[in-house]
């Protein structure tokens, strides 16, 4: 059974891209509301908070749960942040399957490969290329 992990690259292209439009949005929400200093004040604590809570604690927390194991019959799931879902599809029963790369992903890490099977999905994301080139080899019908 082979064991895969998701990608720490991407979690740290995530986490700047949160703590980024965090930024943003605290200026945007300072330069526009202003002049009505509660809301504004209001609005930049729950910026603050939502965005320290996700790039900070979450996606950590999410990234170290997110594991697949594959094996010659079946792929396991296993995610979430406080509850944890292990999700199990036979090979057998796949339909089809999407592979989606994105242009730099041997810099970010974003890599899915979506299986179709009957009665529902399951999304394999963020791959290392390695990982994401070795698992699409692999699943070739």
């Amino acid at each position: 059974m082979k064991h895969y992990y998701a990608d720490k690259t991407c979690l740290n292209i995530l986490k700047f891209l949160i703590l980024v439009l965090t930024f943003i949005l605290l200026a945007l929400t300072a330069y526009f509301l202003s002049f009505i200093p509660i809301v504004m004040i209001t609005l930049c604590i729950i910026f603050f908070a939502v965005g320290f809570f996700l790039a900070l604690i979450y996606l950590p927390v999410y990234f170290k749960n997110l594991n697949y194991y594959v094996s010659d019959d079946k792929i396991i799931k296993e995610s979430g942040f406080y509850f944890r879902k292990k999700q199990i599809i036979r090979l057998n029963k796949i339909q089809f399957t999407t592979s989606v790369s994105t242009p730099f992903s041997r810099l970010t890490g974003l890599n899915f490969i979506i299986l179709y099977a009957y009665g529902g999905i399951m999304t394999v994301m963020f791959l290392s290329d390695r990982d994401f080139a070795e698992l699409t080899y692999n699943l070739r019908f």
